[in-house]
């Protein structure tokens, strides 16, 4: 199934159509779930034609493809402002406290849509592009990086690697299904000893 868009939007105008259909799929998402949306509902939410959405998308699954990768691009871009405020003189523990405050405060802005874009889209198990993924492993490893002599781990990049798979595990977890009574503020505590546990626990040799 093709999920790139059928054209990149280059002028201000160009960009601001797709904006408009991608804040559509967004509200038509939320309120009917992956399996009622259609591309008449969305041009419709986005007060244009069909045939303007099929421009820019061929397909319903190209449309949330998009709005994913422009989800995912915005919570990159929290998670990178906030690594570059960070000073030398921030411990490890206070340097991923705040790293885990932004990725959680990101995925709680909207978390019907973080819910339907990682549990409903049956095509979620494909990636993020390659570039918004390293961009978000060059960011954990400069951390990393920074506190290199309080880490226990023997290889700076394959840390940063499970680094990040732990936290999109964790916060998915406790953001987008924890049961009835487990919440990020209830949880957001407890994934901090398991990130730091793995960068400095004790290895045999």
């Amino acid at each position: 199934m093709k999920l790139q868009p059928r054209k990149e939007p280059r002028q201000a105008r160009s960009k601001a159509m797709v904006d408009t259909i991608l804040d559509a799929i967004a509200r038509v998402l939320v309120e009917r779930g992956y399996a009622k949306t259609n591309t008449n509902l969305v041009a419709e939410a986005a007060g244009i034609s069909v045939g303007s959405l099929y421009q820019y998308f061929p397909n319903k699954d190209a449309l949330i493809f998009a709005l994913r990768e422009r989800h995912v691009t915005h919570m990159l871009s929290l998670f990178e402002e906030v690594v570059t405020k960070m000073n030398g003189e921030g411990s490890l523990v206070g340097d991923f406290e705040a790293l885990i405050d932004a990725l959680v405060q990101a995925h709680l802005l909207e978390p019907e849509l973080n819910r339907i874009l990682e549990e409903e889209f049956p095509a979620f198990n494909l990636p993020v592009s390659s570039n918004l993924r390293l961009r978000f492993f060059e960011a954990i490893k400069s951390v990393l990086s920074k506190h290199r002599s309080s880490l226990t781990t023997p290889d700076i990049d394959v840390a940063a690697f499970v680094v990040q798979r732990m936290l999109k595990a964790l916060i998915n977890a406790v953001v987008l299904t924890g049961p009835t009574g487990v919440n990020a503020g209830s949880v957001r505590s407890e994934i901090m000893p398991a990130v730091v546990g793995y960068l400095t626990a004790e290895r045999k040799h």
